[in-house]
């Protein structure tokens, strides 16, 4: 069995520096500035969390700070992120995703990926995927955990309602969260802060740095959007 595909992201509001990579992939976002680098970083198991490292790019450590949410074939960490990149420091949060197998494109129109960061205790990770054909977020099948102190809470029914601009890029969205026994919704919110748009493998990609608010608390994260632009090729 093939090791599972790697996604990082980190978030360090104080220093203005935020980022995404996976293979083949690295986004920087200096303050509202993106910088698209066309490599992955090398990342490497430190027994307790990983090692990212990308020439004179980055140098990051990230460390699990909550259990592994289960997002549907994929294993969501938010982590304590420390270390540099583009020449500054990092001192934040993030996010390390294992997927055990990609996405079958020839059954999805699109994914949406949604972290809400606020602190060690309290973050949301999210995955949603839309199923060919379908008409409208209406039926896509959303996967969600909450984190709260210690505990990890699985989402029973997930809303994720964006306003996109003219592009089709995520400008800000709201969060509607029911958990198993609770009668009413917790809430949140997203406003787009930095973003950046690439085509890559027959997809459109829109990578989005999100100021949240998630049941009153501030938070920091992400909304990455990812569409099919092509059909899949005949078997």
């Amino acid at each position: 069995m093939s090791a599972p595909a790697l996604a990082l992201s980190f978030f360090d509001a104080a220093h203005e520096i935020h980022g995404t990579a996976r293979s083949g992939m690295t986004i920087l976002f200096e303050g509202r500035k993106p910088v698209a680098l066309p490599d992955g970083p090398q990342v490497e198991s430190t027994g307790s969390g990983w090692r990212a490292m990308l020439e004179d790019n980055l140098s990051l450590e990230f460390e699990p700070v909550s259990p592994a949410a289960d997002l549907g074939g994929v294993r969501a960490h938010v982590a304590r992120v420390r270390g540099e990149a583009g020449g500054r420091t990092v001192d934040g949060l993030g996010t390390v995703s294992e997927t055990e197998a990609p996405p079958q494109w020839d059954e999805l129109d699109a994914l949406r990926a949604v972290s809400a960061l606020v602190d060690e205790q309290h973050a949301l990770v999210a995955l949603a995927r839309r199923p060919r054909g379908a008409v409208g977020h209406g039926d896509e099948r959303v996967t969600a955990c909450l984190v709260e102190e210690d505990r990890l809470l699985e989402v029973e029914t997930a809303r994720i309602s964006t306003v996109y601009d003219g592009g089709g890029r995520q400008r800000s969205a709201g969060l509607e969260l029911w958990l198993p026994g609770e009668d009413f919704p917790r809430r949140g919110s997203g406003l787009v802060i930095a973003g950046s748009s690439l085509d890559l493998d027959g997809l459109q990609v829109h990578v989005a740095i999100f100021r949240w608010r998630l049941d009153g608390r501030e938070g920091i994260g992400s909304y990455e959007l990812m569409l099919r632009t092509q059909p899949p090729a005949a078997a």
